[in-house]
């Protein structure tokens, strides 16, 4: 296993694509957090600031560009293989399926981590310049946390629907669209079924982060989703020709 975790982390940082990616991330968050923080007004167009932890969520949680962005950082495990037919070669060195499967999840979810983290490290630094350092109701461990689960949440669904569709801008854009359909287009629907949006993946997410009536049903929806996501994409990849 060390064998496969050390030639994936290899192929992971060789490619620009990752290195790229990552900045953009880094920098989209410290800005998104600027702007969160300066330049909200109340309903008289006076400027306020939201505390750091709530300007730091809002830049990574909430903000497509960070979802596109550590979307593709998880697609690139397979889809970047997929894409330049090189998972036969893989597959070829190593026959072992399931090593390769977790290994390729395992040096994802740690690039996604240490990049979701850089970004709340990048963030939180450039909201201190300004002086805007006041804490809301939002801890910095509950922000943690909740950052912590939105990398693995956005990093397994790229990761998984990767796998299944065998496209890597499939991979890329797809929890984007999820975003969009559960936000956008499930509250329209909720209207009439109210216990609908409680059944999707981010939905669940955000019940299980803020509403406390609903943070048990919304943690088994959201594992619920994780686990069947990964098993679906494992039993592909196993008995799929490459």
């Amino acid at each position: 296993m060390s064998e496969l975790l050390t030639f994936e982390w290899r192929r992971a940082k060789s490619i620009r694509t990752t290195w790229v990616t990552s900045v953009f991330a880094v920098l989209g968050v410290a800005f998104f957090a600027f702007i969160a923080a300066v330049a909200v007004t109340d309903e008289q167009g006076n400027p306020i600031g939201l505390p750091i932890t709530d300007a730091l969520q809002t830049a990574v949680i909430t903000n497509p560009i960070t979802i596109v962005l550590v979307s593709s950082l998880a697609a690139m495990a397979f889809g970047h293989e997929y894409r330049y037919g090189t998972i036969r070669l893989t597959l070829t060195a190593f026959t072992r399926r399931t090593g390769v499967f977790f290994a390729k999840l395992f040096i994802t979810l740690l690039i996604v981590l240490v990049v979701v983290a850089l970004s709340v490290a990048a963030g939180y630094g450039v909201i201190a310049a300004t002086g805007k350092g006041e804490t809301g109701d939002l801890t910095w461990a509950s922000l943690a946390w909740h950052c912590a689960v939105f990398g693995l949440t956005y990093a397994i669904l790229a990761f998984s629907l990767t796998v299944i569709t065998r496209s890597h801008p499939l991979g890329i854009v797809g929890p984007l669209l999820i975003f969009m359909l559960e936000f956008i287009l499930l509250p329209i629907i909720g209207g009439r079924y109210e216990w609908l949006p409680d059944l999707f993946p981010l939905t669940a997410m955000t019940n299980w982060f803020g509403a406390a009536d609903k943070s048990m049903l919304g943690l088994g929806v959201w594992a619920g989703w994780m686990v069947g996501l990964l098993v679906l994409s494992y039993v592909l990849l196993k008995r799929r020709d490459a």
